[in-house]
């Protein structure tokens, strides 16, 4: 398969939550077109295991879809900092928890029409170390749930609205181990009781 040429490129919007780029590509049968592209940074997706086995979802306002979405923690990569950098940063800001944190692999946000992709993180051990620190235009209400099975369970419902990017998490994890995780999590609290 042929890469698109690109001619020229021109910003057609410079906003750091939508920067869109109009291309003038040639097709691999030597045809032009024009391509919108949406040019946006990076994203990280955080799954929080807190130290009781219990995993930490969020509620939030999404102007986009006008709808409140369910969801695990996540934010865009500043410009300067790495995956992991923006995975901690965006951990504490709309949770107050911080935690060991380890990639679990990336998926393209829109290979048709984004250059932004979503970087997965595991955060294990998690435990409140500050509270919320929101940007003006989150709204962010953080629960728990007793494991990741319930997780799944609860995004996978047809009243509760999430994402595409979200449910992308549960390919990542590898359920057996984070099951496994849980369960020793809890039994090592009911035997310090």
């Amino acid at each position: 398969m042929k890469k698109f040429k690109v001619l020229s490129r021109k910003v057609l919007i410079d906003s750091p939550f939508c920067p869109v780029e109009k291309q003038v590509v040639e097709l691999p049968d030597g045809q032009t077109c024009d391509w919108y592209l949406n040019t946006s940074n990076d994203a990280v997706i955080v799954v929080p295991f807190l130290e009781t086995g219990e995993v930490l979802l969020q509620r939030g306002y999404k102007h986009g879809s006008g709808e409140v979405i369910t969801e695990f923690c996540a934010g865009l990569i500043d410009d300067g900092e790495t995956p992991l950098e923006t995975a901690k940063r965006e951990l504490l800001e709309e949770t107050g928890y911080a935690g060991n944190l380890k990639q679990s692999g990336e998926i393209f946000a829109n290979a048709t029409g984004s250059t932004m992709k979503y970087h997965f993180f595991i955060a294990d051990g998690c435990r409140k170390v500050a509270d919320q620190k929101l940007d003006k235009a989150e709204q962010i209400e953080c629960f728990t749930v007793k494991n990741i099975i319930e997780a799944q369970k609860l995004l996978s419902t047809s009243d509760v609205k999430t994402t595409a990017a979200t449910m992308a998490v549960f390919g990542f994890i590898r359920m057996d181990n984070y099951v496994t995780f849980s369960i020793f999590r809890i039994s090592s609290q009911m035997l310090k009781k």
